[in-house]
């Protein structure tokens, strides 16, 4: 007797947390990067710029297209007291289901416009 296999539904959060190696909020996608150095804070400048490129190139590699800014949703040092974790996000879109590709925001754009 065959055994009927159960798959879940798959949703476009599903979708993205499945190729978000660093975790999903819905369907933004989720990139960490640990660094050395002093605490970041809040605070959101051009030092993190490689970084918020780095997200945007992730994601198009995982089948994602990344839609306007790349926010930096903080920082946390890490156990070793000298190690900084620092997340990022940025809405995406499934590059299969993509119908306005044209508005995927990519690391040219950015560098394009001085923001890398």
């Amino acid at each position: 007797m065959a055994t009927a296999k159960k798959t879940a539904a798959k949703t476009p959060e599903t979708e993205v947390a499945a190729r978000s190696a660093d975790g999903a909020e819905g369907t933004r996608h989720v990139k960490e990067f640990v660094v050395l150095g002093p605490s970041v804070g809040d605070e959101d400048g051009p030092g993190h710029e490689p970084n918020k490129l780095a997200t945007l190139q992730e994601a198009i590699q995982r089948g994602l297209h990344p839609r306007g800014d790349v926010s930096f949703d903080g920082g946390e040092t890490q156990h070793d007291g000298v190690s900084q974790l620092l997340r990022y996000s940025v809405e995406v879109v499934l590059a299969a289901a993509d119908s306005e590709a044209e508005k995927t925001t990519t690391p040219r754009d950015k560098i394009e416009n001085g923001e890398g």
